[in-house]
């Protein structure tokens, strides 16, 4: 794991700026700062070193080549006795070395070869000089670029905050992003917050060479095609041999490992499974002091005591919140809504302050397996306006009250842009239902694990998570587990009023009867009943939101605010409070970009 940068074309960057690049991400990176720099490119890595760590020293090179890599390839050993019976001999064991000669073998089809989760950056030039970038087929790993002004320059880099130390980085904040980040809890790719970076997508490939820049999607296969009826217990057992599988690989490093145990049924699955094969697993939870709803950490410590982890208790103090939410969302690179945000930074902080450099989760199965009751709902709705709904499932902040909350003249310029974001997101998965490629579920979730999982919930445990040197490993997330989701049918992912049903008969021999039957209850921070007067988050969204000079006055209105403050005060709602705390974030950041 580790932090990537560099450019292609165009004038000559100086060494000190690249150090400012670099030294922006040095959390992510913190071990070993390696670069090159050629007749008109430079590469550059900042190195979280996990596997090989005495080798590894990045950028790797061949004749003619040079790369710099983010993540981790579990398979690196199988593709590693592949390439020897082909000519080639490595020293060391780090999971990189794999990557120039598996170019070299097949080109870009080399990234269909990688099992893991993985940001490469590739300057060939041995015909035509060019850059290549490459991105996993789930996008757990960001890559932000933008052009020079003149289009003789790609400048790229893991980080946002990193990119922007680059003399000519395009800063303008597209306005249209507050309403893309409230109509869809995240700036979701490939546009960015400002108006001319990108960011790559899941599965993505982009070459740069003279001026011209494609990208497309790499040649990825996720399809399983099963043997025989697929039943909710044929694929409970298929999925646990790939997950013990997988985690086999994942729980493979030099360096110490550890399990995130929310307490709820992914987290829990994963956590038994990795104790099974790792003695002494340390495990972590994150609650708050005091006595809060949808408190989950008895759940985590029945699991732990099941398990037989070393648990460790994280208990966030709700005074320490103000000082908390101002840190974390310097880390972010774009706004965000997801209330746990401040959880997750203050996970990864213990993490790390315990000695850990890797943590699995259990992210991603809500998405491939229909975990959220979202999906079923809007799955059931015969209705001809069932996407709106939907949308606004979706969203911070319901399409209505934006209409509400946004200043005239923004509103005006939302419409004179074609429309509310949620809407254009409605459409869209009509659209897509109405083609009939896949079934009305299925759609949902593939929509959602493309367009929306990597930028709301990826990006934050990417971003999170490497401010303090913590790798996150998603068993769930790998492409095996992947192809296994795409092949089942709908009524094999929700069965008999179940839903996330393989996961749930998987995970029955492994952890506790209650928490397997247990009501689905997402993670995240009561912010509805943390938004209340006497407490620390009240007292910050008054002092920030309602005052003068506040920002984000020049997207909505402050009389707007003031109501939905007086409606928190008096008679709390979770709409209210969700729409106080999304745009607390937002006066936040921009606040952060310009301090």
């Amino acid at each position: 794991m580790c932090r990537i940068y560099g450019s292609f074309g165009g004038a000559t960057i100086i060494p000190q700026v690249w150090d400012d690049v670099a030294g922006t991400m040095r959390e992510g990176g913190p071990d070993e700062m390696g670069r090159r720099s050629g007749d008109g490119w430079t590469l550059g890595n900042n190195r979280l070193a996990i596997q090989g760590v005495p080798d590894g020293h990045q950028p790797f090179e061949r004749p003619g080549l040079s790369c710099v890599f983010n993540g981790e390839i579990y398979n690196h050993r199988a593709l590693r006795a592949e390439l020897t019976t082909r000519g080639y001999s490595f020293t060391g064991d780090c999971d990189g070395d794999v990557l120039l000669p598996l170019y070299e073998v097949y080109g870009d089809a080399f990234v269909g070869r990688l099992e893991g989760m993985f940001a490469v950056a590739v300057v060939d030039r041995r015909e035509e000089p060019c850059l290549k970038l490459f991105t996993d087929h789930a996008g757990m790993k960001s890559l932000y670029y933008y052009l020079s002004g003149n289009g003789s320059r790609l400048c790229f880099a893991s980080e946002l905050r990193a990119l922007s130390r680059l003399p000519d980085f395009p800063d303008t904040i597209d306005p249209l992003a507050v309403d893309r980040y409230l109509g869809g809890r995240a700036i979701w790719g490939p546009g960015t917050v400002h108006t001319r970076v990108r960011t790559l997508k899941p599965g993505s490939v982009l070459r740069f060479a003279d001026g011209r820049l494609t990208v497309g999607q790499t040649p990825l296969d996720l399809v399983e095609r099963p043997d025989g009826e697929p039943t909710v217990a044929a694929a409970a057992a298929r999925l646990d041999e790939i997950l013990r599988d997988e985690m086999s690989r994942m729980l493979d490093a030099d360096v110490p490992v550890c399990v995130i145990t929310s307490g709820g049924l992914d987290s829990s699955y994963t956590t038994a499974l990795a104790a099974d094969l790792v003695p002494d697993l340390a495990s972590f939870n994150i609650a708050y002091r005091g006595e809060w709803p949808s408190d989950e950490r008895h759940f985590a410590e029945e699991v732990a005591r099941h398990c037989g982890t070393r648990h460790h208790q994280v208990l966030l103090d709700p005074a320490t919140f103000p000082a908390l939410v101002e840190r974390y969302v310097r880390h972010l690179d774009q706004p965000n809504n997801a209330p746990h945000s401040l959880s997750t930074f203050a996970l990864f902080e213990a993490v790390h302050q315990a000695g850990f450099k890797v943590a699995l989760t259990g992210d991603g199965a809500d998405e491939l397996f229909a975990g959220y009751a979202r999906f079923g709902k809007a799955a059931q709705d015969g209705s001809l306006t069932w996407h709106r709904a939907y949308q606004d499932a979706m969203a911070a902040v319901h399409r209505t009250a934006l209409e509400r909350l946004y200043t005239p003249e923004y509103l005006r310029l939302v419409e004179e842009a074609g429309g509310f974001f949620g809407d254009g997101i409605g459409d869209d998965l009509d659209e897509r239902v109405r083609s009939g490629q896949h079934g009305k579920l299925e759609t949902l979730l593939r929509y959602d694990q493309f367009e929306r999982f990597p930028y709301y919930i990826l990006r934050r445990v990417d971003h999170l998570g490497m401010a303090h040197s913590v790798e996150a490993r998603i068993p769930f997330l790998q492409p095996s587990v992947v192809r296994l989701a795409h092949s089942l049918p709908a009524h094999v992912k929700v069965a008999d009023g179940v839903v996330k049903a393989p996961v749930a008969e998987a995970a029955r021999r492994w952890v506790p009867r209650s928490v397997v039957e247990r009501p689905k209850q997402p993670f995240t921070l009561p912010i509805t009943a943390m938004i209340k007067p006497g407490e620390a988050l009240y007292g910050m969204i008054g002092d920030l939101l309602l005052a003068p000079g506040a920002r984000c006055h020049d997207y909505v209105r402050t009389r707007a605010v003031r109501d939905l403050f007086r409606t928190q005060t008096e008679t709390p709602t979770a709409d209210a409070a969700e729409t106080l705390w999304s745009l607390l974030v937002l006066e936040t950041w921009l606040s952060a970009r310009v301090s």
